[in-house]
C-alpha cells in the first residue's frame, strides 16, 4: 500500500491509525490548545498519530447570520501555534485561490 505524507507524519494501511480531527470552527488559541491536548493524550494512549484540523472561515454554515470564524490571519496564527506546541501537522480548508499561498506557508 502506498505511503501518504501529511507534514511530519506518514500514514498508510501498514502504519498506525491517523486521526484527522479538531474543532469545526476555530474559536480561540485556548480552545484549540484544549482540543489538541486531548487529541494528543488519546492518540498517544492508543498509539495513533493525529493531524489537527480547524477552520478559520465557515462558508458552509447552516444560517446566513451564523458566525463565519476568526479569519485567515488569526486562524493561521492559531494553526502555527498548535503545530509548534504539539509537533503535529495542521489542516484547514480554503475558499478562494488567493488563500492558497498564505495557507501553504
Amino acid at each position: 500500500m502506498k505511503d501518504v505524507r501529511i507534514g511530519s507524519i506518514t500514514t498508510s494501511n501498514d502504519r498506525p491509525l491517523t486521526v484527522i480531527a479538531g474543532p469545526c470552527q476555530l474559536e480561540s488559541l485556548d480552545h484549540a490548545r484544549m482540543i489538541a491536548t486531548e487529541m494528543a493524550r488519546v492518540c498517544d494512549a492508543y498509539g495513533a498519530q493525529f493531524v489537527f484540523k480547524g477552520s478559520y472561515d465557515k462558508a458552509n454554515r447552516t444560517s446566513l447570520s451564523g458566525e463565519r470564524g476568526l479569519g485567515l490571519d488569526e486562524g493561521l496564527a492559531i494553526h502555527a501555534a498548535i503545530k509548534a506546541e504539539f509537533g503535529c501537522p495542521v489542516l484547514t480548508d480554503i475558499h478562494t485561490a488567493e488563500q492558497c499561498a498564505p495557507v501553504a506557508e
